[in-house]
């Protein structure tokens, strides 16, 4: 972490049921992200598959190694933070699974029905076309911040969490009125009788960036946009808690998707 991406390659396992024209905007789409953080596609294979559409990408990038930010510089008292919002991806999702199911549970004529997104724009955008916050690493060097440790938010807070604070050797205190939730997201999660601070601690696919900062740094921290202060880092025989509302704890537990999970 805190590095900067310079070129990726790209390869992928294509079955016959995808046309050329498929891939021509499959390839649009990446350059246009490409074009958009300053990144060149410099390489990659294309071959048949059985069964579908593989996609394998490369990130490479240059970082001056004093800058580098790993999973576990955590120490107790840092101050843990996180850019954005969370929650709102997973919302996202339960709106696109929502309208699915009512679509495909139709009869008849279904060419003219239309999805009840109005007003949830912001909630899709954040599933189907996240952003990296590349904007949170230029303003954490321009106000002369290192994070102490970092990853990004893409399994869910509480998952990322317990890996910084394995990696670490410590534990963590996090305050469920701390937590940056979009007032979208808590809606639509009442609508559909969903726990918010649940969705926001294990929905995932936020991509937001969480990091543990020096508490001497707290000065820094308070006046940067879209950077919140959630939590501290404690000592480890504390354990990785959530802080409720009314002041009880509750164990983090790491819900979202695990890469790596022992079946």
């Amino acid at each position: 972490m805190n590095g900067t991406p310079t070129q990726i390659t790209v390869s992928l396992g294509v079955s016959s049921r995808f046309s050329v024209e498929d891939m021509e905007e499959l390839y649009a789409g990446i350059r246009l992200a490409c074009e958009e953080y300053g990144v060149d596609i410099v390489g990659g294979d294309t071959s048949a598959s059985m069964t579908g559409l593989t996609i394998s990408i490369t990130c490479l990038g240059t970082a001056d190694e004093k800058e580098i930010v790993y999973r576990d510089g955590a120490k107790e008292h840092d101050l843990i933070c996180v850019s954005g919002n969370l929650g709102t991806a997973y919302m996202g999702l339960q709106l696109l699974e929502r309208e699915r199911l009512a679509y495909s549970g139709r009869t008849g004529q279904t060419e003219d029905v239309i999805p009840a997104f109005e007003g949830r724009e912001y909630l899709l955008e954040r599933q189907l076309k996240p952003e990296a916050r590349r904007d949170i690493i230029a303003l954490l060097r321009k106000s002369g911040l290192k994070p102490t440790a970092m990853m990004d938010v893409s399994d869910g807070l509480s998952s990322e969490l317990l890996h910084i604070c394995h990696a670490s050797h410590c534990g963590c205190a996090v305050y469920e009125d701390k937590l940056p939730i979009d007032y979208q997201a808590a809606v639509v999660a009442e609508e559909m009788n969903l726990n918010i601070v649940t969705c926001a601690l294990n929905g995932g696919e936020d991509y937001e960036l969480l990091f543990t900062c020096d508490i001497k740094d707290y000065e820094k921290l308070i006046p940067l946009d879209d950077v919140y202060i959630i939590g501290h880092i404690t000592k480890p025989e504390a354990g990785t808690v959530l802080v409720t509302r009314g002041g009880g704890e509750m164990a983090l537990q790491a819900q979202g998707w695990q890469a790596f999970k022992n079946e």
